[in-house]
């Protein structure tokens, strides 16, 4: 539950909202393995399927509409707000339907469940089921006596079933399906593949599919093509690459096109400098269908558990903190 105040709402008043909300969450894991799979082909040396069911019903209760409110917490950066603002301005005439405004969609996808949401003020009158499939395909990969366990094909699934459609998801029973699959042909190329697909009229519909290539200690690369349908349609396609030049350097860059009318969208290229405790990132971007060209300053400290340009260090850099900070 939560008891929220605001000093100013839409419309210049004070505002106070109590909101209740609770929910079931369950999962059931099930293995099978099929110990006479063998190919060469393909690389396997016995199976194993793993699958893990998900469901949850949630519901939520609210005094006060979102409407009522700004976005005093942003849920999206600048660039994404200033894509959405020219796309509607050049679609709707300014007016962002109610299918297609960001705040919807967070409630939709059942973003207040959790205490750590982005934003304070998404929280609406709200029922839904969701139910998902996780799925992994494991065999052993390696030279003899040196096998280890890993995963072949990778596919997760997910949809949301809404109660009070009418109120919840524009008429539709069904949305927010989704799946996300890959398929680890080997240790250096993947194939990969997801979409998502919102039922309702002019809903949003993307498809994409692609394969990555790495060479251990030397970089990778990644093509593939994306689809968009909704209130904008667009066929894109996109190539990145990360190489190791030395044990100091590395390069990265990248570009997209669309199939259509535009052309070359955009095209990025940075330089990586590798050091002992730290990752120098200088790199350009322009983006050739708004005639834009704009500069990145990236330091990313070594030791953090994750970040974007730590993978192209960990292959080839000595180990952190080896000599010091």
């Amino acid at each position: 539950g939560e008891a929220a105040y605001w000093g100013e709402d839409i419309n210049g008043d004070s505002l106070t909202r109590l909101t209740g909300q609770a929910g079931v969450r369950t999962s059931v894991p099930m293995w099978r393995s099929y110990s006479g799979v063998q190919s060469r082909l393909f690389n396997l040396d016995g199976l194993a399927h793993k699958v893990i069911w998900k469901g949850e019903f949630f519901y939520a209760d609210t005094t006060r509409n979102l409407d009522l409110l700004p976005l005093y917490d942003p849920l999206d950066d600048n660039s994404q707000e200033h894509f959405r603002r020219r796309m509607i301005f050049n679609t709707f005439a300014g007016a962002t339907p109610a299918q297609f405004d960001e705040r919807f969609y967070a409630v939709r996808s059942g973003m207040q469940r959790y205490v750590t949401a982005a934003s304070t003020e998404v929280v609406e009158d709200l029922m839904q089921a969701r139910v998902g499939l996780n799925q992994r395909w494991q065999t052993r990969r390696g030279r003899p006596g040196q096998q280890r366990i890993l995963d072949v094909i990778e596919l997760d699934t997910d949809l949301i079933l809404y109660p009070k459609a009418d109120r919840d998801n524009f008429g539709e029973t069904v949305g927010a399906v989704n799946y996300d699959f890959r398929y680890h042909v080997g240790d250096r190329v993947t194939l990969l593949s997801d979409g998502y697909l919102d039922a309702f009229s002019n809903g949003l519909r993307t498809l994409s599919l692609g394969g990555m290539v790495s060479r251990p200690g030397r970089g990778n690369g990644y093509l593939g093509f994306t689809s968009v349908e909704g209130p904008i349609s667009a066929r894109l396609l996109n190539g990145t690459v990360d190489y190791r030049l030395s044990e100091k350097w590395a390069a990265s860059g990248g570009t997209t096109i669309d199939l259509g009318s535009t052309g070359n969208t955009g095209h990025a290229l940075s330089v990586t400098r590798i050091g002992e405790s730290f990752l120098l990132r200088v790199g350009g971007f322009y983006n050739s269908s708004r005639d834009n060209f704009s500069l990145q300053f990236a330091l990313e400290p070594r030791f953090l558990p994750m970040g974007q340009m730590r993978n192209l260090a960990a292959p080839m850099g000595t180990q952190t903190g080896l000599y010091g900070m």
